[in-house]
């Protein structure tokens, strides 16, 4: 069983009033307004300790006019895998196909449909770079989607490392996607001759780009090193300071009273 918290008495199975049998002090309502004292400065420590975080977020969304101009830059990529890719052209013998290719298309069309019967008539290598293409889109589109939340904590040690590497991996997925595109293309047009062509559309090359003005952006807001702007907490810091001194304070009270009770028990046994 517990003890009281006043005097120390050791509670019994019986005990169920609400007061101590030893004191009379109500053991539930005991130090209450201490206790939420307590929570109220549990409270604040949490308070004291998230702040810094939170004030790093905002600076690295709008502390300084570049910080802004970086959050812009980071739809760019993304929105640009919106515009055409690639281009094809297929000259039928009673119908013709000209379209443009985005990754739009390619979720709708190809991923969608899974209808992959027209490329049986070429050959392993033109099949395989065509998936390749393919996976450097989505995964560009991974990278840039990432750029986004993290640069949350840009302003943490390893922040400015973090966001040239995800930059730099979308890059590399690019041009892995239009180097794919260029041997299946190459391929197919030796195959099918004038009855095929197919070019890069101007979206993988401003998608590339965009990734590469992320890094630039990064980079000069690393060469700036302006410093966070972290919120005053100093009085809350003093007034913790202060209720560890009061709490200190009571609970040297408290132990004097314990061994007050002690002492008077041991005096009437004599």
């Amino acid at each position: 069983m517990a003890n009281c918290p006043k005097c120390g008495y050791k509670l019994k199975m019986f005990d169920i009033k609400a007061e101590c049998p030893e004191c009379g002090v109500n053991v539930i309502y005991f130090n209450h307004q201490e206790r939420l004292a307590e929570d109220a400065d549990k409270a604040e420590e949490e308070y004291i300790r998230l702040q810094p975080k939170i004030d790093r977020v905002k600076f690295a969304f709008a502390g300084t006019k570049l910080s802004i101009v970086r959050v812009i830059l980071l739809l760019v990529p993304i929105g640009m895998l919106f515009l055409p890719l690639v281009n094809i052209k297929v000259n039928l013998p009673f119908s013709e196909i000209d379209t443009s290719v985005s990754i739009l298309n390619i979720v709708m069309d190809v991923v969608a449909t899974f209808e992959f019967s027209v490329l049986n008539a070429l050959p392993l290598s033109a099949v395989i770079c065509y998936f390749v293409a393919i996976l450097g889109i989505f995964v560009a589109a991974i990278f840039g989607i990432l750029n986004i939340p993290f640069v949350s904590v840009s302003c943490s040690p390893k922040g400015f490392k973090r966001n040239v590497a995800l930059s730099s991996c979308g890059i590399v997925a690019l041009l892995v996607s239009i180097i794919s595109f260029f041997v299946f293309n190459s391929q197919t047009e030796a195959m099918f001759g004038e009855m095929y062509s197919g070019s890069i559309g101007i979206g993988a090359f401003l998608a590339v780009i965009g990734f590469i003005a992320i890094i630039i952006i990064n980079i000069v807001i690393k060469k700036k090193d302006v410093p966070v702007k972290y919120k005053d907490v100093s009085e809350y810091v003093e007034r913790m300071e202060r209720r560890r001194k009061e709490i200190a304070e009571m609970e040297e009270q408290a132990k004097a009273i314990r061994a007050s009770y002690e002492n008077a028990k041991e005096t009437e046994k004599v």
